[in-house]
Formats: structure tokens, sequence, C-alpha cells
């Protein structure tokens, strides 16, 4: 398990190549046989471009007329760039781009307490949680020196100055007391963050996530075709990914990505099921966790800020 080999030290080089590799300098070699263009003098607005493939991508970056900021290589092939109305134009219209969306705000979400106790039998051992949301505060009297802080994509140190990511690893570590929590930090202490800080949280843990883990997502955004993908591929490579939805029950969308009020505890009770069975795939845990398949659109908060309040220490 990754926490047996000296976790901050590991973690930190990783998040610091991450951060190397994803955050894209703007001064770049052009690609053979293209000129810089002029500085665009309409206004650019940031958007999130989703490539058709990896080749695709790898494309787009190089053509530096693009203002990138990340470029995705592992969860899905894409980059995060500003673009003026004429270049959104043209990228709209070219082969290589699937999807192109706002790079918009993403909020926390509030999630449930489970309706019943974890049962008894293995307690997460061997397994990994991946906590994307504030960070978590790590402190020995919590998480009895499992959890870490593996990366963050805002470029902090990976502290939670929220207070909605600890909570979130709290849920999931009471499910399953001896699994790991990695804190993968994508939202800020405003409780907000951006779509491709989140992607950029998700490109992290599909390359670096090893062992039997489960991925527990307490943010909004399932409209975005990006994120969407993004998780997908986390789904595909054999990681259960759970996200947070207003229903209580556990849906599962033709992704494969589980969803429902009480995610925590549900990546918990994955993660102990792992313990046991770690070749169980995402559908297999689905099955276990009593999930069903998703009629329609999954419905989560609207993004608004009064998603963010919380009262009493709850979320």
């Amino acid at each position: 398990m990754p926490r047996r080999l000296g976790l901050p030290s590991v973690y930190l080089a990783a998040a610091v190549a991450t951060a190397a590799t994803t955050a894209v300098p703007l001064a770049m070699t052009p690609a053979s046989g293209l000129a810089l263009r002029d500085t665009p003098q309409e206004p650019a607005r940031p958007y999130v471009v989703t490539a058709r493939d990896r080749a695709a991508a790898r494309d787009l970056v190089g053509e530096v007329r693009w203002r990138v900021r990340r470029y995705y290589t592992s969860a899905l092939p894409g980059l995060a760039t500003f673009l003026t109305p004429a270049e959104l134009a043209e990228l709209r219209a070219d082969p290589r781009v699937q999807t192109i969306e706002p790079d918009r705000e993403i909020h926390a979400m509030a999630t449930r307490e489970p309706s019943r106790r974890a049962p008894a039998g293995a307690k997460g051992d061997g397994t990994t949680v991946y906590v994307v949301d504030s960070g978590v505060k790590v402190r020995r009297d919590r998480f009895d020196d499992l959890a870490w802080r593996a990366f963050d994509a805002t470029g902090g140190t990976g502290r939670d100055c929220r207070g909605h990511g600890t909570r979130v690893a709290s849920r999931a570590h009471r499910a399953a007391p001896e699994a790991g929590i990695a804190s993968v930090r994508v939202l800020g202490c405003a409780g907000t963050g951006t779509l491709s800080d989140v992607l950029a949280g998700l490109d992290w843990i599909h390359r670096h996530a090893r062992g039997p883990s489960v991925t527990a997502l307490a943010i909004d955004g399932a409209d975005s075709p990006a994120l969407a993908r993004a998780a997908g591929s986390l789904s595909r490579s054999g990681m259960f990914v759970v996200g947070t939805a207003d229903g209580g029950a556990c849906h599962v969308t033709a992704e494969g990505l589980a969803f429902s009020a009480r995610a925590p505890y549900l990546a918990g009770i994955a993660a102990r099921h792992l313990a046991l069975h770690p070749n169980s795939g995402p559908a297999a845990l689905a099955d276990r966790l009593g999930c069903s398949t998703a009629r329609g659109a999954i419905r989560q908060n609207p993004s608004r800020p009064h998603n963010l309040l919380m009262r009493d220490g709850g979320l």
C-alpha cells in the first residue's frame, strides 16, 4: 500500500511532478509550420476542450496559438485554455475536438449520514479512498495516521481551510477505519473550485492510483461532459467512483459511476469489500452495494453558494 512507503514525501514529489506536467507554461515551442498569432484584441474566456483522442490532444497543445493552462494526459485527452469568440468557433469546427465547455465554478455538495452502521468484518485494510474535495486536515486523532495530502490542484499545500473535505473523509474513515485516505484538493477556502482543477485531480488519480481504490466526489458537475468522461475513465480502469446526488439511494450511470447522497459512506463500504475481494470491479461493487441503474439524468444540487453553508458541523 502506498501509505506504508513514506507517504508525505512520496506524494509531495508526485504532486510537484504532476503540477509541472499539467500546468502548461504560456510560452511553448510552436509546432512545425505554425506561426504565433498576434495578441487577441477580443476578450478571451476560460474553456475546457476534450479532444477525440490523445494524439489529437497533443496536436492541439502543440499549436501555441491556444493559451493552454492545463494539459490532461491520463483521465481524458484534453486541455484547459483561454479562447476568444473567434477561436471558440474555430475549435468547435475542428474534427479533432469532441466537446468544448466553459471552465465553470464547481461547488462542494452536502452529504447525508448513513441510515445504518457499517457491517462487521473487514475494515478496509490495504485499500485507498481518494477524497476529491477541499483537502483534508491530516490529524492522528482523527485518522490514525492513515490520511495524507496526495495532490493539490489549486497550487497550495493541500490544507483544508474549509472543513468540507475533512468531514467527507471522516465519514469514509468511519465506514472503513483501516483504509488509507488520500486527499486530492480541488476546491479552495471558499468551498468552490474550477472544473479544470477537478479534472486535474482526476487526471492525477488516474496516473498515480495503485492497488484496490475508491474515489469519492462530494462536488457538483454531473452535467459536465469532460467530468463525466474523466470519471468514466477512472471507472473503466477498474476504480469504483461514487459522486454525490440528491437521492439517498445508490444509482449507477451507463458509464459505471455511482451516485448517492451518502457518497462518503458508500466509498468506505466499497473499500471494506475491496479489502476482502481486491479484484472486484466497479460493476460488482455497485451490485454489492445495491445500486440500481439510473433512469434519466442524475439530480444534483444546483451550483449555488447556499449549498456550501454548513451548520452544526454537518455537511
